[in-house]
């Protein structure tokens, strides 16, 4: 029978936790309402290069 590792999944997730926390400090920080901004101006600007160059 093959033994089982013990231990070993609290070690890994203690280290991606010290990770993320390490890199949400000089993360760069965009606000949801300025994605869903960014996202409406491209689906406006993709709609107005259709509308202004048609195919």
């Amino acid at each position: 029978m093959a033994k089982e590792k013990k231990g070993s999944g609290f070690q890994s997730a203690a280290g991606l936790i010290r990770y993320f926390d390490a890199e949400d400090e000089t993360a760069l920080k965009i606000p949801p309402w300025a994605v869903i901004g960014m996202c409406v101006i491209s689906v406006f600007l993709v709609y107005l290069a259709g509308y202004m160059w048609p195919v």
